[in-house]
């Protein structure tokens, strides 16, 4: 099942301002409840992760991750998932740790 992408720049301002923030090892985690009942996520993953190669292959795992998630995650929210530098040097399995931890962490799973 895929997931609604955030795509506008309002929304993703509107989550840092106004969303709770976790951190993890590789990623920084920000959540927004939001009254429509939709999940939408958004990924951003900076240069300062590397070039666009290694940038495009961080985004592809994040959103293989997520897609596994998606089903079990409540409607509801707006999340922004930022990459650390760090999560360039991550496999796929420390990065799906770090996604489960975090959303466990913010009350997401049960």
């Amino acid at each position: 099942m895929k997931y609604a992408s955030l795509t506008r720049p309002e929304d993703f301002r509107l989550v840092y301002t106004q969303g709770k923030v976790r951190f993890g090892k590789y990623l920084a985690f920000h959540l927004l409840p939001v009254q429509d009942d939709q999940l939408k996520i958004g990924l951003s993953v900076s240069k300062k992760v590397g070039k666009a190669v290694t940038r495009n292959s961080v985004k592809r795992k994040l959103r293989e991750i997520m897609n596994k998630y998606v089903s079990i995650i409540p409607n509801g929210y707006h999340i922004v998932i930022g990459a650390k530098a760090v999560s360039k040097t991550a496999t796929f399995l420390e990065l799906q740790e770090d996604v489960y931890k975090l959303l466990k962490e913010s009350g997401l799973l049960t």
